[in-house]
C-alpha cells in the first residue's frame, strides 16, 4: 500500500480519473517524490469491479478497509493482493455475499497471523473454519451449512478484529509526541 496523488485527475479531459476509481486495478507509472507521496504520472485500467448492489457494495468496501487497516505502507503481500484480486472476481457472480465476506475475512486474518481462539470451536466448526481457509472462493459458494455455524465464525472473526484495532490504537496512543 503507498500514498500517491495524480495531478489534474479532477478535469474531464484527464486520462487518468477512469482508471483510478475504487476498486478499479490498474498499471501506473509512480514518480517517488522527496516527501511520502508519490505522483502518478500515467495509468491504465487492467480490470474493473463495480456493483449498482448495495449489499455487494457494502461487502467490497469492508474487505477494502479491512486490508487498508492491516496492510503496512509500502512492502509488497503478493498473497494479499491475489486474494483481493480473486474475491473481487468472485464477489459480482456471488449470491452468499456474507458467507464470501466471512471467508475472505478469515482467509486475510490467517495470512496475518491474527488467529487464536479456534480451539473452542466444536468440531464442525472447525472444520468449517478450516475449509474456509482452505478452500477457493468458488469452492466456498457451493458450500451448504447451517447459518448459525456461520454467525459463531463470524462473531469469533469481530473478536479478533476487535483485538486487532485495540492493539493498534494502543500503539498509535504510545507512539504519540515520538519526534521520529
Amino acid at each position: 500500500m503507498i500514498s500517491a496523488m495524480a495531478k489534474g485527475v479532477k478535469k474531464t479531459t484527464s486520462k487518468k480519473g477512469g482508471c483510478l476509481e475504487i476498486f478499479c486495478e490498474s498499471n501506473l507509472r509512480l514518480h517517488r517524490r522527496r516527501g511520502e507521496l508519490f505522483l502518478i504520472t500515467d495509468a491504465s485500467i487492467i480490470s474493473v469491479c463495480e456493483s449498482k448492489d448495495l449489499q455487494m457494495t457494502k461487502v467490497i468496501f469492508s474487505a477494502g478497509e479491512l486490508l487498508l487497516n492491516l496492510s503496512p505502507p509500502e512492502k509488497p503481500l503478493p498473497k494479499i493482493y491475489k486474494l483481493f484480486q480473486d474475491f473481487l472476481k468472485i464477489v459480482p457472480r456471488g449470491s452468499k455475499l456474507q458467507l464470501l465476506k466471512i471467508a475472505f475475512f478469515a482467509k486475510v486474518l490467517n495470512i496475518f497471523g491474527f488467529f487464536s481462539g479456534v480451539e473452542n470451536f466444536s468440531d464442525k466448526e472447525k472444520k468449517l473454519f478450516k475449509f474456509l481457509l482452505d478452500s477457493s472462493f468458488e469452492e466456498i459458494l457451493r458450500l451448504r451449512e447451517e447459518a448459525q455455524i456461520f454467525v459463531k465464525v463470524e462473531n469469533h472473526l469481530e473478536s479478533i478484529l476487535e483485538n486487532v484495532s485495540e492493539r493498534r490504537s494502543k500503539v498509535a496512543a504510545s507512539t504519540q509526541g515520538w519526534d521520529c
